[in-house]
């Protein structure tokens, strides 16, 4: 049953969706307006109406829907790319993880998703307006115990020792690799995000010249089906090329 506070997905259409919270008060859409305390005490699942007889859907949001909804100052990784690196990363519950170049939050959230309980993702940002707003954007998911923002720009370093996982996603990962390889535990995964062949041709070779083996380096491509009778086909549209992803794991 759905109560005040209460973080919600209101669902039209592929194009009309909205993540928020439940409280006193109207959501305005072009569709009319939903006063959002007839929303407390309800279902999952069940229909409202605005105040034009437009119907929504009150869905729990998943972790797609936290991800792809946060308030964005940068580019985020994309659903595509975290879907791998969770996968890739080893990570599990009570893990300790280290981001470094938060963004926009989308990868903060779901590493913070998959290490709670009683795991921590220690976030690095050096641009204090960036990191104030993934502090907001993780705030707003419920996900803040599990995230220790430190506003800091990495040279030599990192303040964590023995941690499960290290990603970096800022301009020039090859620099933070020393800095990883002190950070992570032995056998544990690295992995690292770039746009260019010359940021990962960089990088992966200077990840062999020290001591990280298993390297791989993928590009995900997702493209959606249009469904229709008699002239299914893929979507002329894709979000294609969004950046390239580099695993390696730590030797001793």
């Amino acid at each position: 049953m759905i109560k005040e506070g209460d973080l919600i997905l209101l669902y039209k259409d592929e194009k009309r969706n909205y993540l928020i919270k439940v409280k006193a008060g109207s959501f305005h859409t072009d569709k009319g307006f939903i006063d959002l305390a007839s929303i407390m005490g309800k279902d999952y699942g069940q229909e409202v109406a605005t105040n034009l007889g437009e119907k929504f859907y009150v869905l729990s949001p998943d972790l797609y829907n936290l991800t792809k909804k946060v308030n964005r100052l940068t580019q985020i990784i994309y659903p595509k790319e975290i879907g791998m690196i969770l996968v890739k990363s080893g990570i599990f519950p009570g893990a300790r993880v280290i981001e470094c170049g938060c963004g926009s939050g989308a990868l903060t959230i779901a590493l913070a998703n998959f290490i709670r309980p009683n795991g921590k993702v220690y976030s690095y940002e050096r641009n204090q307006e960036f990191l104030e707003n993934t502090k907001k954007n993780v705030e707003k998911v419920g996900l803040s115990d599990f995230v220790e923002f430190k506003h800091k720009e990495v040279t030599d370093s990192f303040d964590e020792e023995n941690v499960d996982f290290i990603m970096i996603d800022i301009g020039s990962p090859w620099d933070l690799i020393d800095a990883a390889y002190k950070a992570l535990k032995p056998g544990s995964r690295f992995a690292a995000i770039c746009p260019t062949f010359e940021q990962i041709t960089e990088t992966v070779f200077t990840l062999e010249e020290k001591k990280f083996i298993n390297i791989e380096t993928l590009e995900i491509l997702v493209r959606k089906i249009l469904v229709r009778r008699g002239k299914t086909r893929p979507e002329q549209r894709m979000p294609a090329h969004t950046g390239y992803l580099i695993f390696a794991t730590k030797t001793i």
